[in-house]
């Protein structure tokens, strides 16, 4: 019996290294075949000719415009920027998340619908 699994098992392995070697051969011919393509005459036309288009393409003259003054409302608005992320960056700095904040506000909201008398 275990002569007949071990020719089992010796015709799969040889089925497979004709398939792993099947499967080398292809890719070494598709990799000879893709060069002879691009190394063609036409395939290096071609990729030079995609090469300058692009070139062209990228290399346009474009215009100069002198950029435009910045008025009062811009520079009001860049400085309130920066003001509001330093606020933002020392609120999270002393309270450390969203959550922790939520939490204090929520403390502070119920402590403030409490009547007077219960508040000591």
């Amino acid at each position: 019996m275990t002569m007949h699994i071990d020719d089992e098992i010796h015709e799969l392995e040889q089925r497979i290294a004709q398939r792993r070697h099947a499967v080398e051969y292809l890719a070494h011919a598709t990799k000879q075949r893709a060069i002879k393509a691009v190394v063609s005459p036409v395939g290096l036309l071609s990729a030079a000719g995609v090469g300058l288009l692009a070139t062209l393409g990228l290399t346009r003259r474009h215009h100069y415009t002198a950029p435009k003054a910045v008025g009062k409302g811009g520079r009001i608005a860049g400085i309130a920027s920066v003001l509001a992320s330093v606020a933002f960056a020392m609120l999270r700095a002393q309270f450390g998340s969203p959550a922790q904040m939520a939490q204090l506000v929520l403390s502070k909201f119920q402590k403030f619908r409490q009547p007077a008398h219960r508040r000591a």
